[in-house]
């Protein structure tokens, strides 16, 4: 082989792995976009899921008063008690009356679910995945234990009409589904203050704080919303909670 062949190879052959290279490069910086963009995403979800726990903590003194004032109808020894008064479920027009609301609120994992195991998802530095691995999670326990909540809340719908002749026995199983709502309240007022906690020492979560900030007047529509549907029972420092968390 001549060497000016051998030049013309080798020419060739660095040619191909220099745009290789290129290529690849290109690739690389393009999945760290959508790294990017994903982490945008997940940020966004989470944000809405620091609103859902905001809001347990602003109607937790109303859902505890509630359930107490319950419990007394049905805990008294008389034959039968007066319907509760029904509750508000704001927007969401039910034919029946309800004694006992909580929040109705979507927690969503869908944007996180799919870009689990991408290769864009690889390119988020492993802490702070591993830390939205961990909010998510909590998200999706949240999500389940609402829907369980629900559920339960339904079991206390003969507090909402007048009953006369209750025996002991129906008395006791209302008590058993009082103390389940009650305990569901309770581990959801503990996971939202958890996430609150965990969302907002998030690395690079500094937008996330900024949004809370800026949205002061959002918040604060809120819960004059939830004033309306609740009474005046709700916790309306937990906005100022919320804010200073942000701040810090």
């Amino acid at each position: 082989m001549s060497r000016q062949r051998l030049v013309e190879m080798t020419v060739v052959i660095f040619g191909v792995l220099i745009a290789l290279g290129l290529e690849n490069l290109v690739e690389e910086v393009r999945l760290r976009v959508d790294a990017r963009r994903l982490e945008v995403a997940f940020r966004a979800d989470i944000l809405s899921a620091v609103r859902n726990s905001w809001e347990r903590q602003l109607v937790a003194p109303c859902q505890a008063r509630t359930l107490s004032a319950l419990t007394e109808r049905a805990i008294t020894r008389e034959g039968g008690w007066d319907a509760a008064p029904a509750i508000s479920n704001g927007s969401i027009v039910l034919v029946l009356p309800q004694p006992y609301r909580a929040p109705t609120r979507v927690w969503t994992t869908a944007t996180f679910d799919r870009a689990l195991g991408s290769e864009a998802f690889k390119r988020i530095p492993r802490e702070r995945a591993e830390t939205y691995s961990r909010l998510f999670a909590s998200i999706e326990v949240r999500r389940e234990l609402n829907t369980a909540e629900y559920l339960a809340i339904s079991s206390l719908a003969p507090l909402a009409f007048s009953q006369a002749g209750i025996d002991a026995e129906v008395r006791a199983d209302l008590l058993q589904n009082l103390s389940l709502v009650d305990r569901q309240r309770a581990l959801a007022l503990v996971q939202a203050d958890q996430f609150i906690n965990a969302a907002l020492a998030l690395e690079g979560g500094a937008d996330i704080r900024a949004q809370i900030l800026a949205y002061r007047s959002e918040f604060d529509r809120r819960a004059e919303q939830a004033e309306a549907g609740y009474g005046l029972c709700v916790d309306r420092s937990a906005t100022d909670r919320l804010m200073k968390l942000a701040a810090s």
